[in-house]
């Protein structure tokens, strides 16, 4: 196996935490819109079943991306 020059190390670190801060970014996100649509419920703004969808395309979409990294 061939050693790694320093510059191909960075480069993989580089894109590792480029990786690591986009899911980061997105799972933020994703917690906020859950938070807003959680409070927006408890002050009966929006009807719960808004909150139950949201929860279910979540749930969906991480089992999704955990099927595909088997």
């Amino acid at each position: 196996m061939a050693e790694q020059t320093h510059r191909e190390r960075a480069r993989d670190t580089s894109k590792q935490v480029y990786t690591i801060a986009l899911q980061a970014t997105a799972a933020l996100v994703v917690l906020l819109v859950f938070a807003g649509l959680a409070y927006l419920v408890s002050i009966d703004r929006i009807d719960g079943s808004a909150l139950l969808l949201y929860a279910g395309v979540l749930l969906g979409f991480i089992l999704s991306a955990a099927w595909r990294r088997r």
